[in-house]
């Protein structure tokens, strides 16, 4: 790379270092800091432990509930929604109090959100400078980073173990990879796709060392909670996700809520029953649509490779489906196309995807730049004009999904001459 290049990349870098730091984490700690916020999304979690340790069952709704009014907590508490081993992750919670323990998760975040990124760089920087640059780019315009903070969500714990995960299979650390992984499927079911591409490659060792780790998780979180409720969660809680019943997640607007980006939200728009729960049309047009991606994908990327970015595509393409198959997708949840962006962004750099990809990409990263809330007064601004203009502006974010899958299946799906020369020159920077 000429070193006025390296220099401007250099200095790109620093900027988005520098607006992480002022615009997007100190503005999310004066919010989280504001004793009026209650601990949001995370107090889910807090009540979840708080109930498990007096050994009840921390997916009853009611029990949650009734912790948060003993603490005087104003508001309704969300039903926890995550495997039983995720608990194991709150024992530090236990001593504290509740605008504490939301206090310190917003640094631990912190600290999974940077752990996440160091690996995706250390990861793919032998494809060249166009990573750090692209990565940068990514965790500085994406706003599903500072919402994550703010409401005390969980998606980057499992986003960093599951990097950390492919990371270490990358380097033939198998063993090791699949235990990452494993771990990062029970912070977040959906990790497991991963585990499937895996099972799709023929890579034995580190899918059977992912499914080991679960089991021994599921017995190592025993203490805390009991085989009779882990077997309530998996028969009845995790049933519901197919529904959008969700446990009896109660959300304004239900699943079709502005800022919901799922695949099955857009069959619950068209063939609409009733808010929280989907038709049985929807239903089974949405199960379709979720076999039918996965089948595709797996189709597409089943032949064995050794190309890095088709690897990295192909990466990125399974944490888009992990964004588009769920009943909701909200916004914080969008740090899992993080790879998906800069996987894309390095193609585009190295001459894999042409111009007309370019565009598109950067459309689609516009998109995931935007605040959600400046979205929703679009397309309310936008409905008054028409009602089809308001309701695309509402799906821009979905539509930017489809956009960084699209990208990512195609360069990941093609096959390359390793010896034919790339656009782009690949350096170690």
């Amino acid at each position: 790379m000429p070193d006025r290049t390296k220099t401007l990349a250099t200095a790109v870098i620093a900027s988005c270092f520098a607006w992480h730091l002022l615009a997007i984490l100190a503005p999310a700690w004066v919010t989280v800091g504001a004793r009026p916020s209650w601990g949001r999304d995370f107090k889910s979690y807090y009540y979840a432990m708080d109930v498990a340790w007096e050994g009840e069952d921390p997916w009853d709704k009611k029990a949650l509930g009734a912790g948060a009014r003993a603490d005087d907590v104003p508001g309704g508490t969300h039903p926890f929604l995550y495997p039983p081993p995720f608990l194991l992750v709150m024992l530090w919670s236990v001593p504290l109090d509740l605008q504490s323990a939301y206090r310190l998760w917003f640094w631990l975040d912190e600290l999974w959100f940077a752990a996440a990124v160091l690996a995706l760089w250390r990861w793919w920087r032998p494809m060249g400078s166009s990573v750090a640059v692209s990565l940068a780019i990514a965790v500085t315009v994406f706003t599903a980073i500072p919402a994550n903070h703010v409401m005390g969500q969980a998606n980057f714990p499992g986003l960093a173990l599951a990097l950390l995960g492919l990371w270490a299979d990358a380097r033939d650390r198998k063993v090791l990879g699949g235990m990452l992984v494993g771990a990062a499927c029970m912070v977040k079911m959906s990790p497991a796709l991963f585990v499937a591409w895996w099972l799709m490659k023929g890579n034995w060792r580190a899918a059977f060392s992912a499914c080991a780790t679960a089991v021994l998780l599921s017995l190592a979180v025993l203490p805390v909670v009991s085989v009779e409720h882990q077997i309530r969660f998996y028969t009845e809680v995790l049933p519901s996700f197919g529904s959008g019943e969700y446990n009896g997640l109660s959300v304004k607007d239900g699943i079709g809520m502005f800022g919901n980006h799922s695949i099955p939200n857009i069959f619950h728009q068209i063939f609409f029953e009733q808010m929280r729960e989907l038709s049985t049309i929807a239903r089974i047009l949405s199960s379709m649509a979720a076999l039918s991606l996965i089948a595709v994908l797996g189709f597409l990327f089943r032949r064995r490779d050794d190309d890095d970015l088709q690897r990295a595509c192909q990466v990125g393409a399974i944490g888009i489906a992990m964004l588009l198959i769920p009943v909701y997708t909200y916004e914080h949840h969008g740090v899992w196309a993080i790879p998906a962006v800069v996987a894309s962004l390095v193609a585009v750099a190295r001459g894999r995807l042409g111009t007309g990809w370019a565009v598109a990409i950067g459309l689609a990263i516009a998109c995931w730049a935007t605040d959600i809330g400046d979205m929703k007064a679009m397309s309310y601004g936008a409905r008054s004009v028409h009602p089809v203009l308001g309701y695309a502006v509402q799906e821009l974010k979905f539509a930017a999904l489809l956009v960084f899958g699209a990208a990512t299946t195609f360069a990941g799906a093609r096959r390359y001459d390793a010896a034919a020369p790339e656009q782009a020159q690949v350096t170690d920077v």
